[in-house]
This record gives C-alpha cells, structure tokens and sequence, in this order.
C-alpha cells in the first residue's frame, strides 16, 4: 500500500465522523442561502476522494455540478472509484465519458468534474464566473494565514460564498495521562513548523480563519464539529496516535525526550487494548457569504 493509498484509507475512516460532527447550524444556513437557485456549480477544494461530495449529493434537492480539485491526481482516480460505488448503492446509474462522471437516477442528475490543481491556483484552473458555492473540509489547519488569506481574496473577486467544516483546533486524551498536555504541544508545534509556504496554521485556524474571514468583508457563522470517538472504536485513536508518532520526532532532538514520547505511546496502546482510552478532537465549521449576493 502507497502512501496514498493509506492516505486515502484515513480519509474513508473519518467519514463517519465527520458526518455526524459537522454543525448543522452552519449547514442549514449554507443551505437556506442555496435554496433559491435550480442549478448548483460547486468547486470542492482539496477535494481528497470526494467524501465531501458524497455528503452533501442526498442533503442538496437542485441539480449539481461538482468540480473536484486536487493536487493528488490519485486522491481523484480513488475519489471517482469511490463515486462509481456510492452511485450503485444509492441508485444512481453512472456513466464516465471524458473524465466527467455524469450520475442519474429519476428525480436529480450530478455531474462531476475533476481538476487537477493548486487550491491557491484556483483562477488558472478554471473560469470562477459562473460558480455558486466553494466548499472544502478538513484542509485549511494545513494552510498558512497568508495562504488562506490568497484564497479568500480570489473567492471575493468572484463574490463565491465559502463552507469550510471541520477545521482542526484541539484534542485531548480521556482519561488524561502524564504527559499527554506536552506532545499534544509537541504535536501542534509540528503543525505549525516553519515550511516553504510558511506556517501551518494548525489548531489556531479557528481563530485565525473568523478573523481573516470578518477581516475581508464576509458574513460569517461559525459552530463546533467536535468528534468523540469512544473506546469501542480504538481504530482512529490509533490512527491519530500513529500520526503523533511519525510527526513529532521531527522537532524534538533530546534523546530523553523520544524515550518518554515511547513510553507515553505504549502507555497508551496499553490503554487501548484494555478498551479504556477515549478521545476527543475538536474543529470549527464556518459559513461565509458576501453581502449583497444575490441568491
């Protein structure tokens, strides 16, 4: 299995989590202010293999056109794999022509696009004019400030409404052990290491996003989309704590250190073998529009 591959199985794991965090305050707004349109054009950004679209196809009534992009040109083979199957099981006919998956069944018909590019190079990808709707998941904790700010400033110029959810912005151990607060830290300062772009915001996107987004001129609504995963599902703890492990060592250099990062991961896959380790990870959503749009 290819890195991306196992990327993609992350991706397909989390779903069900994310369904069930996403804040339907949020949702619910975003889909009031789409009500009036018969035809939806939606750009999903860091569309991964297309969980996001799959959510929202049975949650929006008109018609749509999705335009997934991505970087991965895998995540976007898998994500049209994945489509094919979540039509067959939700009775939709399929039909791929042209890299366009067309879906159908009696009442809607969805057709689907995939773009392979930069998020930030939105306006070299494709023609914004016509779009209703940019909508992304779990990306932006992985951008810089300055970066999401580059994106907001290309979705002003077009007056294209933003649904962000499950943005990262903390996570805590339960029961709590020595030792969780610092690689926690540790793990957040990995996040936010200096890169080629910059610094990842990481868990301060929730605050850096409300202000970039109030900052620019958006109407904005934010709610929480924690997921609580319990002890009967060790498989995305373990998941989280693998992510933990691979990353942190990368900023720590005092061999003592990596000593307790082992001990304090076999303390805790312990704690999972005996069904008694839980966890909570927290994220923002946000719905943000331009005023004067006209809906």
């Amino acid at each position: 299995m290819n890195q991306n591959q196992k990327f993609a199985q992350w991706l397909e794991l989390r779903i069900a989590y994310d369904a069930k965090a996403r804040n339907l305050n949020v949702e619910t707004s975003c889909q009031e202010y789409l009500q009036k349109h018969k035809h939806l054009k939606i750009l999903d950004l860091g569309a991964g293999t297309g969980a996001n679209c799959r959510y929202y196809f049975s949650k929006i009534s008109q018609e749509q056109e999705w335009f997934l992009v991505e970087q991965n040109q895998e995540l976007l083979e898998i994500a049209f794999d994945r489509l094919i199957v979540w039509a067959q099981e939700n009775g939709y006919e399929s039909q791929l022509q042209n890299s366009i998956l067309v879906l159908k069944n009696q009442f809607h018909q969805i057709t689907i696009h995939k773009i392979v590019g930069s998020i930030l190079d939105l306006e070299n990808l494709i023609d914004l004019n016509t779009f209703d709707l940019a909508i992304a998941n779990a990306v932006f904790d992985l951008f810089s400030e300055n970066q999401f700010q580059t994106l907001l400033e290309c979705l002003k110029k077009y007056q294209l409404p933003l649904l962000a959810t499950i943005n990262y912005t903390g996570m805590n151990f339960i029961p709590q052990t020595d030792n969780d607060s610092c690689f926690i830290k540790y793990y957040h300062q990995h996040m936010q290491r200096h890169q080629y772009f910059g610094r990842g915001m990481g868990p301060n996107c929730g605050s850096s996003m409300w202000e970039a987004m109030n900052r620019i001129g958006m109407k904005v609504l934010q709610g929480e989309s924690s997921w609580k995963i319990s002890n009967n599902d060790p498989v995305l703890i373990e998941l989280i704590l693998g992510f933990m492990e691979e990353s942190i060592p990368e900023i720590i250099e005092e061999a003592t250190l990596q000593d307790e990062l082992n001990t304090w991961l076999l303390k805790k896959q312990e704690m999972i073998a005996q069904n008694k380790l839980s966890c909570n990870v927290a994220h923002l959503d946000f719905w943000g529009y331009w005023e004067g749009c006209i809906t």
